[in-house]
This record gives C-alpha cells, sequence and structure tokens, in this order.
C-alpha cells in the first residue's frame, strides 16, 4: 500500500506519506503485541508443564510424610490420655 504521487497536489503528498509511515508503525505495533501475547502464553504453558511434572516426579519419589514428628505424636498422646483421664467421673 504504497502511495504515488501523480503531481497534482504538491501539498499533500508529504501528509500523505506521513499518515502512511503512522499507520505501518501502528500495524507493526499491533503485530509486535500479538506476538508477545502468544510468547507469554507459551511461556505459561511450559512453566506449568513444568510444575505438573516436578510435582508427579516429587510424589513418586517420596513416601507421604506424616503430619506430626515422632516425638510430637508421642506428647500429644500422652496429653490426650492425661486429659481423657481427667473427663471421666
Amino acid at each position: 500500500m504504497t502511495f504515488q504521487a501523480c503531481g497534482c497536489a504538491d501539498g499533500s503528498i508529504a501528509e500523505v506519506m506521513q499518515v502512511q509511515q503512522r499507520l505501518r508503525t501502528a500495524w507493526d505495533a499491533r503485530e509486535r503485541y500479538r506476538q508477545r501475547g502468544a510468547r507469554l502464553a507459551r511461556r505459561a504453558e511450559e512453566r506449568d508443564a513444568r510444575r505438573l511434572k516436578a510435582t508427579e516426579v516429587t510424589d513418586s519419589v517420596q513416601p507421604p510424610r506424616p503430619a506430626l514428628p515422632t516425638g510430637a505424636a508421642a506428647i500429644l498422646a500422652r496429653a490426650k490420655a492425661k486429659a481423657a483421664e481427667r473427663m471421666k467421673p
């Protein structure tokens, strides 16, 4: 879409060329914006895939851990037993 001057209008040629340049710049910016969006979406998908893969690997490698360490679980069991003794009539 290039402008070809016919020679009949001398003052408007520069205006038309400026507008044409601004339009070209705007279309180029729009294309860069679309490419950026596609690139960010691709990176997000790759990141999510890595996270999913990492959680699958850690789940299969490590056995489930108890909620409390053994010492704390023993203390809690003794405290519950002591409280149950106090509640008896």
